[in-house]
């Protein structure tokens, strides 16, 4: 198998625009980027009415000052349109400072209209990539292979899940304030050469300081990401840790240092949140004053040019400097939005990870229906490691017949529990190690085969929910109440159930913490049970019992056996004394099989494990 899987915050050397990377996200997870198309067209309508309604502050301006807006049909555009007003209008100072204001206020409101609309629009399309994203995150989790949650941490996922997935769409929720600006900018430009082209070009040195200026504040912000999200995922899993063994921090008495270990890692990421947004605060204060120093230098060249060659106007002047201002602060929200850009990189890195193909280790099945064991379960050469430095089993080889009960047992660490995962299909094995009926295992869907597969195992996975729901997991089918009773008598069940105010409708807690070892056992025979599969695991199910719950478990297991072809990992070598083949397991490789009489006899590996346990 492969390695582990190391969590890698660093920036790569040649990494696409972010931009590109939120698209192609976008595209993976099913919602086209050409989605965007819509408010893209609102933004620029937008923009265009915005444009307009700033053309005519000049004449609005000029015909107030001037108490005469007979220019007006002089004015391009505007003009031809006045030109088409019923001759009574034409004649009319009066009414034509009317058509022209009521345009105006048309157009801004207009704008504002389609502003909303665009923010509506943006909102929708973010909203449900978001709900798209995290759903594609949680499907993806669900394919993949035991082992990869056997290297990873849970606190991870979960911070991924609900604050990556969140953080790295944060782009697309704000990018109707980038296109609205971008275009804005575009009909400032326009109004602005039609203006005074010289003016303009004393203008744009400001746009062009405020890029460098921003740009290294960017690159900061980008950096501080990745650290921010590699403290946000150690944050994240020292919760679920902590939380999830509460019983060893209070019994070791922990309270405090987990404490200090948690503020720890909450201040610097707290510290290093702070860094970045005090960097991101800092691109308006500086976008203010850069702008009001070119907006001194544009009076005095504007002051030059109204006073030596007449290019403008006061009003156009002032409307000028206007639309300077509104430029510089839209220039400023693009800035923002690069910043936006930045501070979205590290987790965005993490959930495009979560969609590449390596270290996830897939389980995937065939083509072929399985319809249940005909004969036998054969393992053949079996290896398997989780490292490349470390083998777990080796060439083990052993016949499992059907119908028939076959123990392994072993000492700790010798490849027990590993096989009953490769039987689980929760890890793949090798091509042509494990055969049922002479089929390869991996030849059989995985839906067909685990349908003919239970597993018991120590550690009994409940939910948070009722003992009933608990039961029924992953039964498709209706279940009538008399089976279901039948089964909770087999899994002697039926007297704990009788104690219940609730029943078999009483909430169990989470992970079934209101139910005892003993309990949790027999729900989990009772779920084994409903499923009606012909092969049963048992992993080492009366471990660390008291004799009175072991002697009741015993009893469910002995009755869940009959007519099943069944594995049973065992430690306590007194439960097995039934089994129809013991096989026994040491360092990976298998020392000797046979029936406990036999094995006795031989008096090698067995004999060795039965006389440390005879007492």
């Amino acid at each position: 198998m492969g390695t582990g899987i190391r969590y890698c915050f660093c920036m790569a050397p040649k990494e696409q625009p972010i931009i590109r990377q939120v698209f192609e996200l976008l595209r993976r997870i099913g919602i086209p980027p050409s989605y965007l198309a819509f408010p893209v067209c609102l933004s620029l309508c937008t923009a265009v009415a915005e444009g307009a309604s700033m053309s005519l502050l000049i004449p609005l301006l000029n015909g107030f000052l001037q108490r005469n807006f007979a220019f007006a049909k002089e004015v391009p555009v505007l003009g031809s349109i006045i030109e088409k007003l019923p001759p009574e209008v034409l004649a009319n100072d009066r009414m034509l400072f009317a058509v022209i204001l009521g345009g105006f206020i048309t157009l801004f409101l207009t704008k504002n209209v389609l502003r909303y609309s665009t923010v509506l629009s943006i909102a929708y399309f973010s909203e449900r990539a978001l709900h798209h994203l995290r759903k594609a995150l949680f499907t993806r989790y669900l394919s993949f292979g035991k082992l990869f949650f056997d290297r990873t941490n849970v606190g991870h996922h979960s911070t991924l899940l609900l604050e990556f997935a969140h953080l790295a769409l944060r782009p697309v929720q704000t990018i109707d304030k980038y296109m609205n600006s971008m275009f804005s900018l575009a009909a400032y430009f326009i109004v602005m050469i039609s203006i005074s082209w010289r003016l303009t070009l004393v203008a744009l040195p400001l746009f062009v300081v405020l890029h460098f200026t921003v740009r290294t504040m960017i690159v900061s912000i980008k950096k501080l990401s990745y650290g921010i999200a590699e403290r946000g995922s150690a944050l994240g899993k020292k919760s679920v840790e902590i939380l999830s063994t509460i019983p060893l921090v209070k019994s070791s008495r922990m309270e405090r240092e987990e404490q200090d270990n948690y503020t720890a890692i909450s201040n610097g990421k707290s510290r290093m949140d702070f860094r970045a947004r005090a960097l991101q605060e800092m691109i308006l204060p500086l976008q203010e004053i850069i702008t009001i120093t070119a907006v001194a230098i544009i009076f005095f060249g504007a002051l030059y040019l109204f006073g030596r060659d007449r290019v403008a106007s006061s009003s156009a002047i002032m409307v000028y400097f206007y639309i300077v201002m509104n430029a510089s602060s839209k220039f400023g929200t693009l800035s923002g939005f690069r910043g936006t850009l930045a501070a979205a990189t590290g987790p965005l890195s993490e959930v495009r990870r979560i969609f590449t193909e390596e270290g996830k280790f897939f389980v995937r099945g065939g083509s072929k229906h399985f319809a249940g064991i005909g004969s036998e379960i054969a393992c053949k050469d079996l290896s398997f490691s989780y490292d490349d430095d470390r083998t777990v089993l080796q060439n083990v080889s052993f016949i499992l017949a059907k119908g028939a009960m076959t123990a392994i047992v072993g000492p700790t660490g010798a490849g027990k529990s590993t096989l009953i995962n490769l039987f689980m299909r929760y890890y793949d094995c090798a091509p042509k190690s494990i055969f049922v009926d002479g089929t390869d295992i991996r030849e059989f869907t995985l839906e067909s085969y685990l349908e003919h597969v239970a597993l018991v195992s120590q550690e009994t996975l409940l939910l948070h929910d009722s003992l009933r729901s608990n039961i029924l997991y992953g039964i498709r089918r209706e279940v009538a109440d008399a089976e279901l009773q039948r089964v909770l008598e087999q899994a002697r069940l039926t007297e704990f159930v009788g104690k219940l105010t609730q029943g078999v409708d009483t909430l169990i807690g989470d992970r079934g913490v209101r139910l005892s070892g003993g309990e949790k056992q027999r729900v989990s025979i009772a779920r084994a049970l409903l499923k009606g599969a012909d092969i049963l695991i048992l992993d080492e199910a009366t471990s660390s019992l008291d004799s009175e719950t072991e002697k009741l478990i015993q009893e469910a297991i002995d009755e869940a056996v009959q007519g099943r072809t069944s594995i049973v990992i065992a430690h306590r070598l007194s439960t097995i004394r039934n089994a129809d083949k013991i096989v026994v397991v040491e360092d990976g490789s298998i020392a000797e099989e046979g029936d406990l009489e036999t094995l006795l006899q031989n008096k090698g590996a067995f004999f060795r494990l039965w006389e440390q346990q005879k007492f």
